[in-house]
C-alpha cells in the first residue's frame, strides 16, 4: 500500500465558538496535484496554515511522508507558498534567497541559483526586490519554497494579482514542477480556470467541511455535455420534448432556458419536434460546465432552476 504524501485525520479548527474547519480527513498521493476549491471563508487558508505548521489544528494528526509531523527533516521536503513571505526591498534575489538559506540551515548554496532558473528569475537576480514586479515578486516565493529541494509543495493563492500572462506562465511552472520535477502539489486558487487547466484531482470545501472528493476523470464524467436551448416559451417546449423523450432529463432556468442532459445525439429531432410544435429556438447549442459552474451547483449557489 502507498504511504501518502500527507495524511490529515480528523483534523479540526476552532477559535472559541467558531468553526473554522470541521473534523475532516484526507490522503494526498506521489504525483498528484490537487486543487482546493472554496469560497473565501470556506477554510482553505485555514487548512493550509495548519499544513505549513502557522497554526496548530484544535484536534486531529497531520503526517507528511508517513511521519509525525513537525520532525525537521521530514518538514524540509515541503515547501510552502502562502501570501506572507517577507522579502527585503533593498535585497537582489540572491541576497534575499541567501538570508533564507542561512536562517534554514540548507547547507547547499549552489541551490540558490538552481532555483532561480527553475522559476525563470535568473537574469534578474541581481535586481533589488523593490524594483520587481507582482509575477517576478510571486515568482521569487515560488523560489524561496523550492530551496529545500522539497518533494510537495503547499501553494496557497500562488497566482493572486497576476495579469493573464503571469498566470499562464505561473500554471506552465507548476505543471514543469510536477512533470519533470516530480513534486506533488496541493494548490488552492480563487481562479477556478486556472485549476482546472492543471489539477489532477479537486477537493471542494464548504462551511468549514470537504463535501466532495473528485479525481479529474470523474469531475469530466459529471460535467458531462448538454444540451442549452433558449425558447420563447419554455412551457411549451418541455410539453413537446416530454411528450417524444419520456426519459427526458433535463433541467428549466430562468428566462426561458433550458439544459437537456440525454438525447444529445438526437438535437436535429429536438430542434425539428420545437420547430413544428411553434416553438422559436433563439439559442440551441452543446455545452458542458466549467469548474466554476459545477462547483456553484454544488454548494447550492444556482438556485435559479427546477430540475426534472
Amino acid at each position: 500500500m502507498k504511504t501518502p504524501v500527507l495524511k490529515i485525520t480528523d483534523l479540526e479548527k476552532r477559535y472559541k465558538h467558531q468553526v473554522a474547519m470541521e473534523s475532516s480527513d484526507f490522503e494526498l498521493y506521489h504525483g498528484e496535484i490537487c486543487a482546493v476549491i472554496g469560497k473565501n471563508g470556506a477554510g482553505k487558508s485555514t487548512m493550509f496554515r495548519m499544513i505549513a505548521e502557522e497554526i496548530f489544528p484544535t484536534k486531529g494528526e497531520i503526517t507528511l511522508f508517513g511521519e509525525p509531523y513537525g520532525k525537521h527533516n521530514v518538514r524540509r521536503r515541503m515547501g510552502v507558498m502562502i501570501e506572507n513571505n517577507v522579502f527585503f526591498d533593498n535585497f537582489n534575489a540572491i541576497q534575499n534567497l541567501e538570508y533564507y538559506r542561512l536562517q534554514r540551515g540548507i547547507p547547499e548554496k549552489a541551490v540558490i541559483k538552481k532555483v532561480l532558473n527553475t522559476v525563470g528569475l535568473a537574469e534578474y537576480q541581481g535586481k533589488k526586490f523593490s524594483e520587481y514586479s507582482l509575477g517576478m515578486k510571486q515568482r521569487l516565493s515560488l523560489a524561496l519554497a523550492l530551496l529545500s529541494s522539497p518533494d510537495f509543495l503547499l501553494l496557497d493563492e500562488p497566482a493572486n494579482g497576476l495579469d493573464p500572462e503571469g498566470m499562464a506562465e505561473m500554471r506552465q511552472l507548476f505543471l514543469n514542477l510536477n512533470q519533470e520535477h516530480q513534486i506533488t502539489i496541493l494548490i488552492s486558487s480563487h481562479i477556478l480556470s486556472q485549476l482546472q487547466s492543471i489539477a489532477t484531482r479537486f477537493v471542494f470545501l464548504h462551511k468549514g467541511k470537504i463535501i466532495q472528493d473528485l479525481s479529474r476523470k470523474e469531475l469530466l464524467e459529471m460535467n458531462q455535455q448538454f444540451i442549452f436551448l433558449r425558447v420563447n416559451d419554455a412551457k411549451k417546449a418541455c410539453f413537446i420534448l416530454e411528450n417524444h423523450f419520456p426519459d427526458m432529463d433535463y433541467r428549466v432556468l430562468a428566462g426561458q432556458q433550458l439544459e437537456v442532459y440525454n438525447h444529445i445525439e438526437d438535437r436535429q429531432k429536438i430542434n425539428r419536434l420545437l420547430n413544428e410544435g411553434s416553438v422559436d429556438i433563439l439559442e440551441m447549442t452543446v455545452k458542458s460546465k466549467n469548474l466554476e459552474e459545477y462547483f456553484l451547483e454544488l454548494i447550492g449557489g444556482n438556485n435559479n432552476a427546477e430540475s426534472h
